[in-house]
């Protein structure tokens, strides 16, 4: 999807809805990406085409995973789990994909917000810096943000 999203922003031809789509698909590139994670970690990377895999992989919806990383910048202390490091990359990751998803709704349903190439390629840039982060971030905070993820707290 970034691949996708960086030959758009590259053509000087592209059209105001090549440059939307292309907004939109820097949120689902680092959605995607954080669902594989997800079912890496609960089925194991080895059973990516087991019926289970797509189970969890197709468990989280977008609303629990924007919820969970505006909870996570704006009140980690809601956050069930968090280690004695705290969240430290994961929370760097969850402000980006906060940002990225609500330049996806502009992107996919507001007319008054256009886009630039330039304004694209720093949403291409965020999204890998998002991914980035989401590795660079130690075990235990990367399972404390996928089970928070995957498991509601009763």
């Amino acid at each position: 999807m970034l691949r996708r999203a960086d030959e758009t922003a590259a053509n000087p031809g592209a059209t105001e809805t090549d440059l939307r789509r292309a907004v939109s698909d820097t949120y689902y590139a680092v959605f995607h990406f954080t669902l594989q994670a997800a079912a890496d970690k609960v089925v194991g990377a080895t059973s990516r085409s087991a019926p289970i895999y797509e189970l969890v992989y197709r468990s989280v919806d977008h609303r629990a995973f924007v919820a969970l990383c505006k909870t996570i910048t704006t009140q980690p202390n809601k956050v069930t789990g968090v280690p004695t490091s705290g969240l430290g990359d994961i929370a760097s990751y969850s402000g980006i994909v906060a940002s990225l998803y609500e330049q996806r709704i502009l992107a996919d349903y507001s007319t008054a917000c256009p886009y630039t190439s330039t304004q694209v390629q720093l949403h291409i840039s965020n999204a890998r810096q998002a991914i980035s982060w989401f590795q660079a971030a130690y075990p235990e905070q990367r399972d404390c943000f996928l089970v928070n993820l995957l498991f509601k707290a009763r």
